[in-house]
């Protein structure tokens, strides 16, 4: 009887898995396909390779944060596709995750807009940078309010991404600057430093959420 139930929970466990990373692998090929045809047509052919990538990285936060958001919306669909446990605790984290996922695809709009605003970009720089800064600005506000209305646990997950975020921060692009000072590297591209703090800050919440065993299959 052990055995079989063993079975039984491994094999939900596996398609709890398998939902979410089929949904993402997809979704990943999908952003990816999608940017490298934006940029190699006419419009966006003379952005950098820097610039290119960060409008790959804010598409996926835009995505990332429309996809949980609507999870949130339809919690019948989003518990078998978001790590949750039941229906029940995903109506109840809903309005945190709305607003945390506003946040989320509001500063990739705001990668994307800087990023098109550079050389090569289609938006001119000062209209790129007003409407960079607001949509950080208005996201950060949104992450504020998702951020008072967490429980404990969630504010101390927070506040671990943070302290781990400047500490690879300090590490990846602070190394880097060392190495660029002393000519032992090619300086940074503004825009690289911009994604290198999107990519390092998602880094960081993905690890604080492993070591509190957020991540594993509920």
């Amino acid at each position: 009887m052990m055995t079989e139930e063993s079975g039984r929970n491994e094999q939900s466990v596996l398609r709890k898995l398998a939902v979410p990373i089929v949904i993402g692998a997809a979704v990943g090929f999908v952003t990816m396909f999608g940017v490298s045809k934006l940029t190699s047509g006419d419009l966006l052919a003379g952005l950098s390779k820097a610039a290119e990538m960060a409008v790959l990285v804010g598409a996926f936060y835009i995505l990332a944060g429309v996809g949980v958001g609507l999870g949130a919306l339809r919690p019948r669909i989003g518990a078998k596709i978001l790590n949750v446990e039941d229906v029940e605790e995903l109506e109840e984290q809903k309005g945190k995750l709305l607003t945390s996922c506003i946040a989320m695809a509001l500063w990739g709009a705001a990668l994307i807009i800087i990023a098109l605003g550079g050389e090569g970009g289609i938006i001119a720089p000062l209209p790129a940078l007003i409407g960079g800064v607001a949509m950080l600005v208005i996201g950060s506000g949104f992450a504020w309010v998702s951020y008072r209305a967490s429980d404990e646990l969630m504010q101390m997950l927070n506040a671990e991404a943070t302290v781990l975020a400047y500490s690879l921060t300090l590490g990846v692009v602070g190394v880097w600057a060392m190495a660029a000072h002393l000519d032992l590297a090619r300086a940074q591209e503004p825009i690289e430093m911009l994604t290198m703090f999107y990519v390092i800050a998602m880094l960081a919440t993905f690890i604080a959420a492993g070591r509190r065993g957020l991540l594993a299959p509920r």
